[in-house]
């Protein structure tokens, strides 16, 4: 995803990054069963080792504490510091992809499954040297390559001589990395919980998918609603208000203010609105495709049996949505001018008392 337009990213803030695995690759560590603790393996204590070490090699940057590996992605607390010499945060990424790219491959390519198991082959020269971040041969695989830079597997094709065969190393992480940029008071705090929790609320998806599928009351600014999903999406670090007008045209000024927004909103961030309108459901989709979560606000009642479409029930399901409603069931359907003016008073509610 973009970065946020205009920002200067080497401020000296915390920054929360989302790593997500590229599909196909063995998983970063395990989900227990029982308790929703993480299991390590040999990646996360791979892992580990760089991610507590990465701050030793760069300046700029504080050593990071909070951080979570999860099975198919990792969560990073990073600071900039306030140092004549520090970076852009692009960069301090970009360096640690590389590492624990590097840390991945000599466990996976050398390690439990064997050298060249599982896309794990070593691209080597042809005097079986491996192969440096620009294609040339390297001294060794931790050493980095001709030209003095860390090893980096970049897909280039290569003759290995473990298994024989030409073949080409797929890279660790998905190219869109996320970002959140800690800068109002309590988000630290808040992110921080995010983080240390995300095992937990990945084990409670997994265990009570019913539960999401039951019609609950809660509390939420400062108002109590009917609730259908996923109720801890009310805890986000962000959740960032919609309220789109039909009249906006696509590729308008506001529409593309709005989708801007959107595409903003990633892991540990909700969207919430009606996402009614064709402005709204194209900052919805913008939403899911970034690897956030939606806040619908529904203009009509729950029974005690309501549910919502197939594929957002689904949605549901899986902790990615929730459907809030001020009003108990109605005996008959409301008029379309009652639902438009509840799905407003909702909007201005939420306009009123979440942070932008």
């Amino acid at each position: 995803m973009g970065r946020l337009p205009g920002f200067d990213y080497r401020k000296p803030f915390f920054y929360m990054v989302t790593l997500k695995r590229c599909q196909g690759l063995g998983a970063f560590s395990a989900l227990g069963r029982e308790d929703g603790k993480l299991e390590p393996n040999a990646v996360t204590r791979a892992f580990n080792e760089v991610i507590r070490g990465f701050a030793q090699k760069w300046r700029g940057i504080a050593p990071i504490e909070t951080f979570v590996i999860m099975p198919d992605h990792i969560h990073l607390l990073l600071r900039i510091c306030q140092d004549e010499e520090r970076l852009a945060l692009g960069k301090y990424v970009y360096q640690l992809e590389k590492a624990l790219s590097r840390a991945y491959w000599q466990v996976e390519g050398a390690g439990e499954r064997g050298a060249g198991g599982a896309g794990g082959c070593v691209l080597r020269g042809a005097n079986g040297e491996p192969y440096g971040p620009t294609g040339r041969p390297g001294p060794n695989l931790a050493g980095g390559g001709a030209s003095g830079e860390p090893w980096w597997p970049m897909g280039r094709p290569g003759q290995n001589l473990e298994c024989g065969t030409a073949c080409t190393i797929k890279p660790v992480f998905e190219r869109n990395w996320h970002d959140w940029i800690v800068m109002k008071d309590g988000q630290l705090k808040a992110f921080t919980r995010y983080i240390r929790e995300n095992p937990y609320r990945a084990w409670l998806r997994r265990k009570n998918r019913q539960y999401f599928g039951q019609v609950r009351k809660v509390q939420f600014a400062g108002h109590e609603w009917f609730a259908y999903g996923n109720t801890a999406l009310l805890e986000l670090p962000v959740i960032a208000p919609f309220k789109c007008s039909r009249k906006w045209e696509q590729g308008g000024p506001e529409w593309c203010e709005a989708l801007a927004k959107a595409e903003r909103i990633g892991p540990g961030g909700a969207g919430a609105g009606t996402f009614m309108s064709p402005c709204e459901k194209a900052c919805g989709n913008a939403i899911f495709k970034a690897g956030g979560a939606l806040i619908v606000l529904h203009p009509e009642g729950f029974g005690e049996r309501w549910h919502p479409a197939r594929n957002k029930e689904a949605l549901c399901a899986q902790g990615k949505m929730l459907f809030l409603s001020l009003w108990e069931p109605d005996s008959a359907k409301p008029d379309n001018a009652t639902l438009y003016k509840r799905c407003h008073e909702m909007g201005d509610i939420l306009s009123a008392t979440l942070a932008d």
